[in-house]
């Protein structure tokens, strides 16, 4: 099975998940600016809420993707907050024709420039790739 992650990250936050993602699921995490090579099975795609709605820059890389050559996107996503880029990312997926995976990780509470993950969100990355890549 081909595997891809692609991430938007203002923070560092999304992209330190996404990071820590990719070292499990054996995949080179890379920015939204950087396009698909090819066609995937499993596209991970992941970003943050800012100001109550996702990225610019994630809409673009959204409303580039194919979806004959990508088979599954499986969203991933962080907080400040409580809210979450799930339901708008989603919204922008389905309406590209694109499969959306139920599988999904939300991680909230995460503050501007973290500094690292804690050991209990790298736990819960870790679940998240076992379960979700199956």
């Amino acid at each position: 099975m081909s595997i891809a992650i692609r991430y938007f990250s203002k923070t560092g936050n999304t992209e330190k998940v996404a990071q820590e993602l990719g070292g499990h699921l054996n995949v080179e995490a890379k920015s939204v600016d950087i396009p698909l090579a090819g066609p995937v099975d499993q596209l991970y795609l992941g970003g943050a809420i800012h100001m109550g709605s996702i990225d610019k820059e994630l809409k673009v890389f959204v409303a580039q993707l194919d979806p004959a050559q990508v088979k599954t996107v499986t969203m991933f996503g962080t907080s400040g907050g409580v809210m979450s880029i799930g339901h708008g990312l989603e919204k922008e997926l389905k309406a590209k024709g694109l499969n959306v995976s139920q599988a999904r990780l939300f991680l909230h509470g995460l503050m501007p420039s973290k500094k690292a993950l804690s050991d209990d969100e790298k736990e819960k990355i870790a679940a998240f790739a076992q379960q979700s890549s199956k």
